[in-house]
């Protein structure tokens, strides 16, 4: 393989997997306010499409090219951004770093309690 060929571009599609399409359909039907962003293709990976709800909460799947991003996101009836061009939302961060806490709290709590039941053991 010639160092040419990493640098070519795809000339093969990989098609969406249905069930991701499915995953996101069913995400858009519990939640509002959903903003849908567009990731770019890599050397290494498809187009993505990220979903971000009203609150921050979000999901990420491939979606193999951008023609089904588009037409994902005009059955949701959502809109679609490139997120090269205009980034993430914040809440998408403020979200994770709320999740983040909480996180690390359960896990403080359940070493408190692991301790206390080896003391009292």
């Amino acid at each position: 393989m010639a160092i040419r060929d990493l640098f070519r571009r795809r000339q093969t599609r990989i098609p969406a997997d249905p069930a991701d399409l499915a995953h996101f359909r069913s995400w858009c039907e519990t939640r509002v306010g959903i903003e849908a962003y567009l990731e770019p293709e890599t050397l290494v990976s498809v187009p993505g499409l990220l979903l971000v709800a009203f609150d921050g909460e979000w999901t990420r799947r491939p979606v193999g090219d951008v023609a089904t991003a588009r037409k994902l996101a005009d059955e949701l009836k959502i809109p679609l951004y490139d997120a090269m061009e205009t980034g993430y939302p914040d809440r998408m961060r403020l979200f994770e770093e709320v999740r983040i806490s909480r996180e690390r709290k359960e896990r403080a709590r359940r070493l408190r309690e692991q301790m206390r039941g080896a003391d009292e053991a």
